[in-house]
């Protein structure tokens, strides 16, 4: 089966997920590759390129065992027609649940022909100094694996005629899909006025570098004074904390700390990257 380029689509806060879809691009080994970065709002305003002549992969990082809220909408609305795709997820090391799945199916109900799939390990999106978790993934192992699916897929659409009657691929999931409870739990406190749940800004040691604004997917910190955090837009995926040069964006609720280092003893068994082809 030809195709005309391969289209690499991504949404990836902490830069992990990015790191995943390249290394499985250059498994591939075409000549003709376009990365389209869709973590920022404004880039998702931007016209996407034709997609119907490529071979696509998706790629998001699971949040709460599903994919993000806050791209999720966005890749509901991509449309193509008989067009083949590569659902990827990448989480921190505890489990990926239902977000495969539901990548899946929203590419397949928008037109996409999955012909593999694949969830990979990246560095936990809160794993900081002191606290460690997946530290350090995707690793050189992660990346062989990754540059090993893209010669998978390659060899798998070389060997097709066509998309016409393939047969659809068993990938992981519940349906419907297990409701992301802690995250609700997170969003009711915050409507609530209970906490805020956000980062908290070390004014001592911030230098103003604005690193943090320009990290934030949904434009939630002030420019004008970067310890205002939206709390309803943050969506905690700690990219602002892991950008910081300086350390001085950290989050200080103790419950949530105290979550986390339950979260960490959970995560501690090593996870090796689960493919389907």
């Amino acid at each position: 089966m030809e195709y005309q380029s391969v289209c690499g689509i991504y949404f990836s806060p902490t830069g992990t997920t990015k790191s995943i879809v390249e290394n499985i691009v250059n498994g591939i080994g075409d000549q003709d590759v376009r990365m389209i970065d869709i973590t920022q709002r404004t880039d998702r305003k931007n016209d996407l390129p034709e997609l119907n002549q490529a071979l696509v992969i998706l790629a998001v990082p699971v949040y709460y065992g599903r994919i993000p809220e806050e791209v999720a909408p966005f890749i509901a609305e991509l449309k193509v027609k008989n067009t083949p795709v590569i659902p990827v997820v990448v989480y921190g090391n505890r489990e990926y649940d239902d977000a495969l799945k539901e990548l899946y199916d929203l590419s397949v109900a928008g037109g996409f022909s999955p012909i593999a799939a694949a969830a990979f390990i990246g560095e936990h999106s809160y794993s900081i100094a002191g606290r460690h978790i997946a530290h350090g993934r995707p690793d050189p192992n992660d990346i062989q694996k990754a540059r090993d699916f893209g010669k998978k897929i390659k060899d798998k659409i070389q060997g097709l005629k066509s998309l016409d009657g393939l047969e659809p691929l068993m990938v992981p999931g519940n349906v419907p899909y297990i409701e992301p409870s802690n995250l609700n739990m997170i969003k009711m406190a915050r409507k609530m006025d209970t906490v805020s749940l956000t980062p908290q800004t070390d004014k001592d040691l911030c230098v103003q570098c604005l690193q943090c604004v320009e990290a934030c997917p949904n434009g939630a910190i002030d420019d004008q004074d970067i310890s205002k955090i939206d709390k309803l837009q943050c969506m905690i995926c700690f990219a602002c904390v892991k950008i910081c040069p300086e350390k001085a964006k950290q989050m200080t609720d103790s419950n949530f700390n105290i979550a986390i280092e339950q979260l960490k003893i959970a995560c501690e068994q090593r996870k090796e990257p689960e493919i389907f082809v």
